[in-house]
């Protein structure tokens, strides 16, 4: 072989280990089965990348590039997941692996009820299992308010689509801390879909937290059914360690009703009144609450919302404290501000102990509620426990 040969080709592998040399320092590859594309980001470590497969809400902003390939898996699925469009029916596509997906609801007039679990960033990092919130690659890459409609649980008239509920904010803390132990911190064990067709899907997802240097098991199940505005969400927290743990559990969101990125019109109700100001609602009273985006009269928002409103339903013994603010805080007493902040809340929050081996199950019903024109009031759907 030549010599000026024998350059090049060591002048070309010597190029090429730097490329990998400098790939390997400076880019992270998170490819975790999802295959919706491929996209280049500015990652979470200064002056890094990262290439990934997915795209969740939050990383809209580190996007460099992208191509986008989820309506070619659609297009493809498609076809076989026959179904009549007649009827009500449900789609589901769940990754177990990281514990990401959507439940897509169809209804008969062509209207439709999405929610999306696990495809979004609790801070800067990305949760798994079945916790309400994010959307698809092409939503969040346009990083516009209207777009990300489309996000969390979204309704679609066949025209457009409304928000309803937003990323969930939950997460787990000692009694009496202010620190709260948040989904991406949770030890991720796994996620499976226990059963699914077109008129019904059940999803587990498993997860474990430390409180107090005992370990929590929370085990978390989702069942829709076809036709039906909401799903059921149990939550089965076990204590593991050989101490008691007192802990405070919360479920909570700033749902933007009608419209991401914004609270204007947005109040709470229940069952017989709206709620325009900051409040404790009587859980052992009430049975359910929400958010409605009908206007809030008291600081002079005039009726010219969507009307959509959203609830969330408590069964069982294990009776909330629920509550409405301007922030994720509940009210302090003798408080009386009117909803006006652009983060009108609703928070439900579970005060409990556990004995070694103990578990207390927190089972809810959460979705889209009706509206009624007449009394100017949401109307919950009926509901059942599955």
């Amino acid at each position: 072989m030549r010599t000026g040969k024998k350059i090049l080709l060591l002048s070309g592998a010597a190029l090429l280990t730097a490329v990998f040399i400098y790939l390997f320092i400076n880019v992270r590859f998170n490819i975790t089965g999802h295959f919706e594309g491929l996209y280049l980001l500015r990652d979470r470590e200064a002056g890094k990348y990262e290439v990934s497969d997915h795209l969740f809400v939050g990383e809209g902003t580190a996007l460099i590039r992208g191509r986008d390939l989820t309506p070619l898996q659609q297009s493809f699925f498609g076809i076989f997941t026959p179904h009549s469009s007649d009827r009500p029916h449900l789609h589901c596509e769940w990754n177990p692996r990281d514990g990401s997906g959507l439940i897509s609801q169809h209804f008969a007039n062509d209207t439709s009820l999405v929610t999306y679990f696990g495809r979004y960033l609790d801070g800067d990092e990305e949760v798994h299992g079945l916790f309400v919130g994010g959307g698809m690659p092409d939503t969040v890459a346009t990083n516009v308010n209207y777009n990300m409609n489309n996000s969390g649980m979204t309704f679609g008239d066949g025209k457009r689509w409304y928000h309803i509920w937003c990323s969930v904010n939950e997460g787990i803390a000692a009694l009496n801390s202010k620190q709260a132990v948040t989904p991406s911190r949770w030890k991720f064990l796994g996620s499976r879909v226990v059963s699914r067709s077109d008129s019904a899907v059940v999803i587990t997802s498993s997860h474990s937290v430390s409180i107090n240097d005992q370990p929590v098991r929370i085990d978390r199940r989702a069942s829709f059914a076809a036709g039906e505005t909401y799903f059921n969400l149990e939550i089965r927290l076990i204590n593991q360690g050989t101490a008691p743990v007192e802990f405070a559990y919360y479920y909570g969101d700033e749902p933007w009703v009608g419209y991401y990125g914004t609270a204007l019109g947005d109040v709470g109700w229940v069952r017989d009144r709206l709620v325009t100001h900051e409040e404790v609602v009587d859980s052992s009273r009430y049975s359910y609450a929400g958010m409605v985006d009908s206007g809030n009269r008291v600081i002079g928002e005039q009726p010219v919302y969507s009307n959509l409103a959203n609830f969330i339903e408590w069964f069982g013994e294990e009776r909330p404290l629920v509550y409405f603010a301007n922030s994720g805080n509940p009210p302090l007493p003798g408080t009386k501000k009117p909803l006006e902040s652009n983060e009108r809340y609703i928070g439900l929050k579970w005060e409990r102990s556990l004995a070694p081996g103990e578990t207390a199950t927190i089972r809810l019903a959460i979705g889209m509620a009706g509206y009624d024109q007449r009394t100017g009031l949401p109307v919950k759907p009926a509901t059942t426990w599955r």
